[in-house]
């Protein structure tokens, strides 16, 4: 098992500044965790669990910034959108 803390933050004004990206708040700053286990990878963040495959577990790793379509951006929507659909249950 491999298990790696990631620190997920929008990327810096200074870099890259045409670049769309979120407001520099709590909500888009947190740890998350990468795991790859027996060949499965899994992204994990905010009390929700994703399996996702061998590629964006590389790229989450590679380069945790948020910006308008980084790998960590897409995680990090489909995060908000399971933990809004998570809020309707009853």
């Amino acid at each position: 098992m491999n298990i790696q803390l990631i620190q997920i933050a929008p990327l810096p004004s200074y870099l890259a500044p045409s670049i769309e990206r979120p407001p520099n708040t709590d909500e888009y700053n947190y740890q998350a965790i990468v795991i790859e286990e027996h060949g499965a990878h899994y992204y994990w963040a905010k009390g929700v669990s994703l399996e996702i495959s061998k590629e964006v577990y590389e790229f989450a790793r590679a380069n945790p910034k948020l910006f308008s379509e980084s790998t960590s951006h897409k995680l990090h929507e489909q995060l908000e959108t399971i933990k809004r659909l998570d809020k309707g249950r009853i």
